[in-house]
């Protein structure tokens, strides 16, 4: 008999969700990994492989790591804002209110700041099941506020599909304004500091409504293309065509980037929301990646046309936008959000004398897992490295424990699927690995003292409300006064 290979890890007796080609899932299946690689998988009586550190995985799946695929990281200083703003009827308006505060927030936001309070981010996204994640930084006021939210993210080792947008238009403060020029010489600094086999730099735009010449998308474009940089965009339109009817174009926001160009080659579509019937198409054919937030949908009650992207080839992603916006960055919320948010679409369009989507593109529990693993890797434009576990991509992998409370008693294993979708946690998050390093383990911070990055991010939090005058912005949930009908003591 063969000597058994020896491996870096072995993860032994899983329950293996590969996303490979053939949607395999090895119900008692192995995962070898070695030099940060996937050396095999497979079923466990075919396993030939020995672990210098071996995982007895019963009871829990393994699935390739989830990807946050649309974020804004450094907007962690505002988790919990949807409360003091609720209820929000008028997106357009709401985002007015909540730049004053921002940018007076932001400015104040230093390297060292940035990184402390990122870091907190990056820790809640790991322990939560991501091995990936999105960032589209446009608070600009402190040019080195992106460094130090950039170094926190490579400090994590987690991945990132990093954007250093671009924005001048009269709603942004004037100090975070900039020429386009300026702008790509920032992205290419950064780039120049912070990408890696691990890390991409990007650049681009909010959106539209976010610069103030129009023609400045086109610049972007070919100013990202002459320095071989990928373009991201915000792809929102919350006024529902009418601020592109203000600019006197009657079509969607989708035929409307393609004029400037930005359909010439794939980019990064954040939201796709409030899109024409035709435009899945104009997508579909331009590549463009897809990351859709589902939590927003319900914001403005549109839910999601998940079945459309679906009609016409993509597989969109899914994000959580920023704590700002769900203050829960947890994956399986997402995902639970994104079905009810199609059903909503659907609902609404069979009363508009619509039919209902054929069976194939109803979102379930494995279309949500594809979305979170395979279709944000692809949006990120990772797809080469990980997002499957597959012989030769990058072991980037996580656990999750099907015995906790959240997912029993179970039904004999055959709804294990389905109940980590409805109701599974980031309390079942055990174990993660990127490129094979060990990130998580028992659901601790392997790299971080987890008390320390806490502590300190609330001290920079409470300095930064000091400084920048918003205590009084803040709800007086505090002893001797009331808020909303409640008393404080």
């Amino acid at each position: 008999m063969a000597e058994p290979r020896l491996v870096d890890t072995l993860i032994r007796n899983a329950m293996v969700v590969t996303m490979d080609g053939h949607r395999r899932v090895y119900t008692h299946g192995y995962l070898a990994m070695d030099g940060g690689r996937i050396a095999g998988v497979g079923r466990m009586e075919d396993c030939v492989f020995a672990g210098r550190e071996t995982l007895d995985a019963r009871g829990r799946m393994l699935l390739p790591g989830m990807v946050n695929a649309h974020n804004h990281l450094i907007q962690v200083a505002f988790r919990g804002y949807n409360d003091d703003r609720w209820p929000v009827l008028d997106i357009p308006a709401a985002v007015v209110a909540l730049l004053e505060q921002l940018q007076a927030l932001t400015a104040r936001l230093d390297e060292e700041r940035a990184f402390i309070l990122t870091r907190a981010h990056m820790l809640d996204l790991l322990k939560s099941g991501y091995t990936a994640t999105h960032d589209e930084h446009f608070t600009n006021i402190r040019k080195d506020s992106a460094d130090g939210s950039w170094a926190a993210v490579k400090a994590s080792g987690m991945r990132g599909f990093l954007c250093r947008c671009i924005v001048n238009a009269q709603r942004v403060a004037p100090e975070g304004r900039e020429t386009v020029e300026a702008g790509l010489m920032e992205a290419e600094r950064l780039r120049s500091r912070f990408a890696s086999d691990r890390i991409e730099v990007a650049t681009g735009f909010l959106n539209f409504q976010f610069l103030e010449d129009p023609e400045d998308m086109r610049r972007i474009v070919n100013g990202a293309g002459a320095i071989g940089m990928r373009v991201d965009v915000d792809m929102t339109d919350n006024s529902r065509g009418a601020a592109l009817k203000a600019r006197g174009f009657d079509g969607g926001q989708v035929e409307y980037y393609q004029r400037f160009g930005l359909l010439d080659r794939p980019v990064y579509a954040g939201k796709a929301v409030s899109i024409l019937p035709h435009e899945y198409g104009l997508l579909a054919a331009a590549d463009a990646r897809v990351a859709l937030v589902p939590m927003l949908r319900f914001f403005d009650g549109t839910g999601l046309q998940i079945h459309d992207f679906l009609k016409a080839g993509l597989l969109p992603a899914i994000g959580t936008d920023a704590p700002l916006v769900t203050a829960c960055q947890n994956p399986f919320e997402a995902m639970r959000l994104a079905i009810l948010a199609q059903n909503i679409a659907v609902k609404r369009e069979r009363a508009a004398g619509a039919p209902a989507p054929g069976r194939d593109h109803w979102a379930v529990a494995e279309t949500m897992l594809e979305m979170a693993t395979l279709g944000g890797a692809r949006t990120l434009f990772m797809e080469e490295k990980n997002g499957a576990l597959e012989v030769g991509k990058a072991a980037d992998c996580v656990l999750v424990d099907l015995d906790h409370a959240t997912t029993q008693p179970g039904a004999l294993r055959r709804r294990d699927v389905g109940m980590l979708i409805w109701a599974g946690s980031a309390a079942n998050v055990d174990t993660v690995f990127v490129a094979g390093t060990k990130l998580l383990e028992g659901g601790r911070s392997t790299l971080l003292d987890e008390e320390q990055v806490l502590a300190e991010a609330r001290a920079v939090m409470a300095s930064l409300i000091a400084e920048a005058g918003l205590e009084q912005a803040l709800p007086s949930r505090v002893p001797g006064r009331g808020f909303r009908g409640w008393t404080y003591i």
